[in-house]
């Protein structure tokens, strides 16, 4: 049994939109659709027609190999690459001389302890 397959149906429908929208705004909401309907319907028309007319040929693609765009090199970033790697060769130099410092000196005998005299009482 379908929404619309009796009269009381479309009735208690109206009288619902009646209540939910106003009876002032609703014949405004119908030409509005209409007017939709009439547009919507024109388009497609125009749309049919051009599908309908002489086919356009459509060109055959055929893939081709693309290189990857290469980055370009500017002054600045080649000014820039030789601080960083200013910077890098310094940052080396002190972790080599913070290894240096933190290494105890060369290894020297250990000094051997004096003989402890001992007191015999007899």
């Amino acid at each position: 049994m379908g929404l619309f397959d009796s009269p009381t149906h479309l009735l208690i429908i109206l009288a619902v939109l009646v209540v939910l929208f106003g009876s002032a705004k609703l014949p405004k909401a119908a030409k509005s659709m209409g007017e939709a309907m009439r547009i919507f319907k024109k388009e497609s028309a125009k749309l049919h027609e051009e599908d309908s007319s002489e086919p356009k040929k459509v060109p055959e693609w055929t893939p081709q190999q693309v290189a990857p765009p290469q980055p370009q090199v500017t002054p600045q970033q080649t000014a820039q690459e030789q601080q960083l790697a200013a910077m890098q060769q310094q940052l080396d130099a002190m972790k080599q001389q913070q290894t240096a410092a933190q290494q105890p000196p060369a290894a020297q005998p250990p000094a051997t302890p004096a003989p402890q005299q001992t007191n015999q009482s007899s």
